[in-house]
């Protein structure tokens, strides 16, 4: 009796050590473990510093190209759809070649934002886009546009565009025009258009309506007084790129 009484205080301390030793893990387990721990903060460190995993695309617009006037603005507005040509809206718009077309920089824009894409009302911004900012700025945002491959790249292009158009408002080059004089020069230059463009005359009326309040807005802020006096002397297109050609 004395005998087992003096083996069981053994017998559960035995015991006891037994457990703690099964609760505790490979020291070559909880080595990794912290390593790899050690490895994915600095790896969230490192993301941190760069800004995230996704650093935001910027681009910029250089504005100090912009030396359009009203006419050229409403001359490019027409020039810049593939539905139609004419010589003397080039001329008119100062470019010799022709400028990327709003249909040819949506239809890139679709390819990339996918199915529920507007093309149609893509092609309507742009028309508003081309007045806005005019032609050289224009040519920076379709070739922003057509150089793009993700959506987050096409985002980047349309904040230039923002940027730029601000930028042009709160900077403008022209003579300070008033609304009833850029109203009927917007009349006259739709006229002439409309009979240059013969069989496409509705087509450009239907342009022109559509950037009216554009054109007029531009043209207090960047339309010359000289554009007024010759303009409303022409009385064909021939004439009024005659009369913008003298006023580069």
């Amino acid at each position: 009796m004395i005998r087992f009484q003096r083996l069981w205080p053994l017998a559960a301390l035995s015991l006891l050590l037994a457990c703690d030793g099964g609760d505790k893990k490979p020291k070559g387990d909880a080595d990794k473990k912290t390593a790899d721990a050690k490895k994915t903060d600095a790896k969230k460190a490192d993301a941190k510093a760069d800004g995230g995993e996704t650093p935001k695309i910027e681009k910029h617009f250089d504005v100090t190209k912009d030396h359009s006037g009203v006419l050229a603005r409403s001359a490019a507005a027409l020039e810049a759809t593939e539905k139609f040509d004419s010589e003397n809206l080039r001329d008119i718009s100062h470019h010799a070649e022709k400028l990327p077309t709003y249909e040819s920089v949506c239809k890139h824009e679709a390819g990339i934002n996918g199915e529920g894409f507007d093309q149609a009302v893509c092609v309507k911004e742009m028309e508003h886009h081309m007045v806005q900012l005019g032609p050289e700025i224009y040519a920076q945002l379709a070739e922003c546009i057509l150089a793009t491959t993700t959506v987050e790249e096409v985002s980047a292009c349309h904040a230039a565009e923002q940027e730029a158009e601000k930028l042009l408002h709160e900077k403008p080059h022209g003579d300070g025009l008033s609304k009833e004089v850029c109203d009927e020069l917007f009349t006259h230059f739709e006229t002439l258009a409309m009979e240059d463009a013969a069989d496409h005359a509705e087509m450009v009326k239907e342009i022109l309506e559509e950037v009216r309040a554009d054109v007029l807005v531009t043209c207090m802020e960047q339309g010359t007084q000289a554009e007024i006096d010759c303009s409303m002397k022409a009385k064909t297109m021939p004439e009024l790129k005659d009369c913008a050609s003298k006023l580069l």
